[in-house]
């Protein structure tokens, strides 16, 4: 963990790396050079190179904070509850979550974990490096378990009656609160009921993924380490599915650089896919979308070419789509995401599972208002919104041994990165509870 007497931890904690900005990335470096952003996602320079890079950086900079006693290791095993104190963007409604940080037991997918959602092998390769450099978890991997008869909750209540080991806000107004867990009553406790439930990956597939590979890795170059030994293991925090705090936001599509692309004809194949509404303006769009309905609706928005304009916002038109829902016993194919990539933008768009893959003509966004300026300003074609899944949605895809198309949730917020660290030497032992 960061040692608090020598830095100010709510000035080196950060999100983690896939939602750090260009900006943000220079906010962080700027607000404290030991902010855990030069770990998870460092500056590329244009003399990177084999022998200097930012993945050698990075672990320059985990093991000199280290020897520097910036970081500094624990004495004994812990565990440590973790609340998150938020505001709901989309309501402004001061919400909590809450979890139980520690290392669990890799297995392959299917096994005991399981995912909700495609990767991309970019982003995977990307994080292999970082690990095989730094030796490392450096982020959670935020997961899901089931927990029905609330024993979790009946386990901890005396650790929050005692002062927290810290507790900061950090500069978006969050709060990150810790306790520490010593006792092996607790221990066993914990990881007696969290035995018996599956793990639904939320947030982190491509860590997890990576962890996999990493861990297999050091199995060939350490044949001698026992099943114990610290990269068998990987970092999460552990949600139960029931918390009042679990969020989910849409994370919106656009498409680009489509040749020939003619919104007019495209808007003739969606009304013989399914029902099309011209909505008045982007407030009439939004409205929309959140009523409740039995089809699968999604917003469109593209540039007006008349001279005319049409719609509000920049010469901006605005449409639902509404997407007949068919009968199955598919829990991911009649997601509102999963029809937006099978019906739209590969059955009108005639979009490749390879070009999702890439990204070449796809871009992804949380940002409603980012996604319609790169339509207004003539970098994005089309603009789609999304509503978000629901937490069942996810808990049913990944219990049938289904996944949800790439990027179809966002937790939100995202577990700080900085809390805690999991080093993997294959030195070290996990001891069993």
């Amino acid at each position: 963990m960061y040692d608090p007497a020598k830095v100010d931890l709510a000035r080196v904690v950060a999100p983690p790396y896939d939602v750090i900005s260009p900006k943000d990335q220079l906010r962080y470096y700027e607000q404290d050079p030991h902010n855990v952003v030069r770990l998870i996602a460092g500056e590329v320079r244009a003399t990177d190179s084999a022998e200097d890079n930012k993945y050698l950086r990075a672990a320059a900079f985990f093991n000199q904070w280290f020897a520097e006693g910036v970081l500094r290791q624990e004495p004994g095993p812990r565990l440590y509850l973790y609340r998150h104190d938020f505001v709901d963007p989309s309501s402004g409604e001061g919400k909590s979550r809450q979890g139980i940080l520690g290392v669990v037991e890799l297995q392959p997918f299917g096994q005991g974990v399981l995912p909700h959602e495609r990767t991309h092998a970019r982003a995977k390769a990307d994080r292999l490096s970082l690990t095989r450099a730094v030796h490392a978890n450096l982020s959670p991997i935020f997961s899901l378990y089931e927990d029905p008869n609330r024993e979790v909750a009946q386990t901890v209540p005396a650790a929050l009656r005692e002062p927290p080991q810290w507790s900061i806000q950090t500069e978006g107004g969050d709060r990150h609160t810790v306790w520490s867990l010593t006792h092996e009553t607790i221990f066993r406790e914990l990881g007696g009921v969290l035995a018996a439930s599956r793990l639904y990956v939320a947030d982190g597939h491509h860590r997890y993924e990576t962890a996999l590979n990493f861990r297999d890795k050091m199995r060939l170059e350490h044949p001698e380490a026992p099943p114990d030994a610290a990269f068998n293991f990987v970092l999460m925090l552990l949600v139960d599915v029931q918390d009042a705090g679990l969020l989910i936001l849409p994370t919106h599509r656009y498409v680009h650089d489509l040749e020939g692309f003619d919104a007019v004809a495209f808007l003739s194949k969606l009304a013989k896919r399914g029902h099309v509404t011209r909505q008045n303006d982007r407030a009439a769009l939004l409205r929309a979308i959140q009523e409740p309905v039995e089809s699968h609706r999604i917003g469109l928005a593209y540039s007006n070419p008349s001279p005319s304009g049409g719609g509000q916002g920049g010469g901006l038109v605005y449409f639902t789509v509404d997407l007949p829902p068919r009968p199955t016993s598919d829990p991911a194919s009649e997601l509102d995401v999963s029809r937006l990539h099978r019906d739209i933008l590969q059955g009108a768009l005639g979009l490749t599972e390879a070009a999702l893959e890439d990204e070449r003509f796809v871009g992804y966004s949380r940002d409603l208002d980012a996604v319609l300026e790169r339509v207004a300003s003539g970098t994005a074609q089309a603009a789609f919104l999304l509503r978000p899944p629901a937490v069942s949605d996810v808990v049913a895809v990944a219990s049938a041994g289904q996944v949800m198309p790439q990027k179809s949730t966002y937790f939100y917020p995202k577990p700080a990165s900085g809390i805690v660290f999991n080093p993997l030497d294959p030195a070290i032992r996990i001891p069993a509870v």
